[in-house]
Formats: structure tokens, sequence, C-alpha cells
């Protein structure tokens, strides 16, 4: 094995051991020919001569060399090595200096990281992926030690076990890979497939986004055991991430293969579902908009009325790729009204407590004259006229609290919240264990319709078509074998999106 300060072919200069595992071991290199900084891979000395491993360590340089894409870690150098002169073979590619997924796991107190870092990352593995497959390439181990992180971006590492198509290397029904990422079919001896690299991303995403494996078990029969059963959600593991990532992360976990998603196609669906995660947790009074984020900031105004009621309004949590041009017009109009309605109430409120003092039965308010004492309670029903106060103390009015005005609601900018909410559930709910594509475009033509009612301001039309989804939820959990949790929150949304419509008016 060479050592530190070591130079390999005559040109790349050993800096610094990185990374060892079972077969290699990685080192920082400088490249002195070329002036920058590498990453060295060495076989080990006593696998050198192993021809199943030789042929493994070529294999990762020729599928290094045949694809190129920015989410795969490219190689630059090559040598075969030699017995004879005693040297090992190595490997020259890109230096990834942000260590691996796996070093972040772990560097993070609780196994997990946000949404924002990781998601992205995983994104960055299914577009590599997406490329590998494209020219037949299987990774077949993939894993958080081998996606690499350096300049904000992803890579996929370690191709040893790559194939393309059946492997010469591999005897049938051999399985290859890290027991915990494998997917079911390849427990079952099957052999690897774009499929089977798509649920390894799958469970990847899963650990980084709740600090456990999709199917946590020990030992190799409690890890075949435990994929015929079905995953949890993610947010059954972390509340806290709210549904968003249920059911790309479902289809990608799938037990048939063919139920999975390409890698292109799940790293599209992943971004969707962080921009619906981040519409989902945009504070309350951002969503609100301007004036009521005013409302909140403003003690005068705060004092007015009463926050915790204008706390609990429905907001709408639909996200732009979900709401329609006229669902965000009723949103606006609804906000209009609602800073409306308190300034009426707040200027009826004063006019009433002006006239009150105005006309208050023949009794005159109150005044402090220059003796500082106000009259007794039988001066003041006295027939005898009360002075003037002095031009040098103006009259003051006794304070007297102002009714707290109730802010009223635009109804039909509340069923529109409604009815976001219940689009953004139908979309959550899609996948393996919940509503295939048919029955969601259905749910969502049947909502159509209801958001079609409310802009006409039909409130007949809007409680016979929010009557006609609650029906259809209905009948896709009694028979359509949607699961218990996922058919809860949809008849749930659905019971709202009802209550809502008849509280239109007539």
């Amino acid at each position: 094995m060479p050592s530190i300060g070591e130079r390999l072919a005559g040109r790349y200069r050993l800096d610094a051991r990185i990374g060892s595992g079972g077969f290699a071991t990685v080192f920082r290199a400088r490249d002195l020919r070329l002036d920058r900084d590498v990453a060295v891979k060495v076989l080990l000395a006593h696998h050198a001569t192993d021809p199943v491993i030789a042929a493994r360590f070529e294999r990762e340089a020729r599928v290094l060399a045949a694809v190129s894409h920015p989410n795969v870690v490219a190689i630059h150098d090559v040598a075969p090595g030699g017995p004879v002169a005693g040297a090992e073979p190595f490997l020259v590619m890109d230096l990834c200096d942000g260590g691996s997924l796996a070093d972040h796991l772990a560097a993070s107190e609780t196994g997990v990281l946000p949404p924002d870092e990781l998601i992205p990352a995983i994104v960055d593995i299914a577009a590599g992926l997406g490329a590998l497959h494209a020219r037949g390439i299987v990774h077949r181990d993939l894993k958080p030690s081998n996606v690499l992180l350096s300049g904000g971006r992803a890579q996929i590492a370690d191709l040893g076990i790559a194939a393309a198509g059946p492997s010469e290397l591999t005897s049938a029904g051999t399985t290859v890979g890290t027991l915990a990422y494998l997917a079911p079919e390849q427990l079952a001896g099957q052999p690897a497939s774009p499929a089977s690299d798509v649920q390894a991303v799958g469970a990847i995403a899963f650990l980084g986004l709740t600090g456990r494996l999709p199917r946590p078990a020990g030992s190799v029969a409690e890890v075949v055991a435990a994929s015929a059963r079905p995953v949890d959600p993610v947010s059954a593991v972390a509340p806290t991430l709210g549904s968003a990532f249920d059911p790309p992360i479902a289809q990608a976990l799938a037990r048939d293969p063919s139920q999975r998603p390409t890698a292109s196609e799940f790293g599209i669906m992943l971004s969707a579902a962080l921009e619906r995660w981040r519409t989902r947790r945009a504070p309350v009074a951002a969503r609100l908009g301007p004036a009521l984020e005013r409302w909140y900031a403003e003690p005068a105004l705060a004092a007015a009325g009463d926050a915790t009621t204008l706390m609990r309004l429905p907001v709408p949590l639909g996200g732009a790729a979900l709401a329609a041009a006229a669902r965000r017009r009723s949103r606006r109009r609804w906000r209009v009204a609602l800073l409306g309605a308190l300034v009426a109430a707040l200027c009826l409120a004063w006019a009433a407590l002006l006239l009150g003092r105005g006309s208050s039965g023949g009794t005159s308010p109150a005044f402090v004259g220059d003796s500082g004492l106000s009259p007794s309670p039988s001066a003041s029903a006295a027939p005898t006229a009360t002075p003037a106060p002095s031009p040098s103390s103006p009259p003051t009015p006794a304070p007297t609290p102002a009714p707290t005005p109730t802010p009223t609601v635009d109804p039909y900018g509340n069923a529109s919240a409604v009815s976001d909410e219940m689009r953004t559930a139908i979309t959550a709910a899609r996948g393996p264990n919940g509503l295939n594509g048919h029955d969601a475009k259905d749910l969502t033509s049947q909502l159509d319709r209801f958001d079609q009612a409310l802009d006409k301001q039909d409130p007949t039309a809007a409680r016979a078509e929010a009557n006609k989804l609650a029906g259809q939820v209905a009948d896709l959990i009694d028979h359509r074998g949607v699961d218990a949790q996922t058919g809860a929150e949809l008849q749930a949304d659905a019971n709202d999106l009802v209550a809502a419509a008849n509280a239109l008016p007539d």
C-alpha cells in the first residue's frame, strides 16, 4: 500500500487518506502535472491478485469513463498496476471534499437532515442515476456512503459492482449490494434493475428524513421478512414533516418494481414535494398577505380585535403549483374583505361611542375643571346647568373602553381555502396504498366543479358539488382499498369542504 507523500505514476502525490473500505483506500492527492487536487482510489494489495475483485475495479473505471454527468463522479486516469512491479491498480477521480451523505447524517444530532438540505442531494442522485440507466448501467450498491457532496451538489460514486445487463461476475441467484438498501426482488434472488436502484434511493431519502430505514431489521432473515411488509409513510415516523414526502417515497419503495417511478420521475416528484413542504411551513402571516401581517405587527390594531380568532382562520395551503387562477383571485378577495371588515368594525365602534356620549338620557358627561374635582352624582342630576369649563382646560372625556369588534370572514374565500387543502390532500394521497391516477383525476375534476360554483357565487351548486365529492371519497375508502390513514385524511378534508359549502349564504 502506498504511503502519504509518495508519488504514483510520477504524477500524483498522495497528501492524505480520506477513506478506506474492504477493497480499496481513497487518498486526497495532488496532480502535479495539471496542478489540481484529485481523489486516488488504490486497490488493496491482497485483492490485486483476486481476478474477480480486479475485474470489478476495472469495471468501475469503464463505467465512470462511459458516463459524463455532473452528478456522477468523473474519472481522469487509471493505472492497471502489476504484481511484478509491486504496484497496486488505482483510479484517479474527482475530489469531492464535502464528505459523504453518510458523514453528514452521522454528524447530525438527530440523524436526519432538513428537507431543504437533503432533498436537493437526492434529486441530484436521481439525475445521475437517470444518466446511468440511459446507458443501460445499473449501480446495484447505492447507499449514503456512496453519495459524495462537493460544491453544492451530490455525486454518485463507487460503481465497482455496477452492471450493464446480466453480470458475468455474479453467478445466477447471487445477491450483491448492501443488505439494508436491497429491493425486495433482489432479496428474493432476482437480478438488479433500474427499479431496484430507485428503491435504494427511496430508502436513502426515507433514512435522511426520519433517522431510520424504511424496513428496520437486523439479521438477513429479518430483512427478508420485513421486505414483505408495507412501509410506513414518512409522516408516520416524522409527523412534523407533514405528508408532502409520503407519495413519492412510498412509490419509490413499492414492493412491485413495476409500480416504482423511473429515476428521473422520482427526482421530479421529490422536487414538487419539497415545494409543497415549503409552502405548508410558510408563516401564517405571510400567507394571509401584507395587510394582515401589519395587523399582527401593530399593537394598536391587535388591541382592537381578537388575534386568536384570526389565527384560527383557514389558510390556503395549496401553493402555486396546485392553485388555479380563479382560486388565487378568490383568496385576494378574502384578504381584502377581512381587512375591510376590521376597519369597518373599528369605525362603527368609535361612532357608537361618540353617539352614546352625546345622548345619554339627559345626563351630561363628567368633566374635570380647574379644581380637579368631578361633580357629585346629585349635582349632575340637578336641573341647574353645569358651568362651562375654563378655556384653559379643554373638556376631556372620561376614558371608556371601546367594544372589541369581531372580525368577519368572506365565506367564499374561506371555502376556496378549504378547497385548496382538499386539492393538496388528493395529490398527497396518490401512491400504492392510496389513490391511483384515475381516481385522483376524478376527485380533482369534481373539485374543479366545486371551484367553478364558488367563482359563480352559486351556493346551491357548491353544496351539491361538495356532497358529490364527499360521496366519491367514501366510495373509494369502501371499495378501492385505500389505506386507513390516507382514507381518514381524505374524509376529514371532504367533510371540511361540505361544512364550508354549507356556510355559504343563500
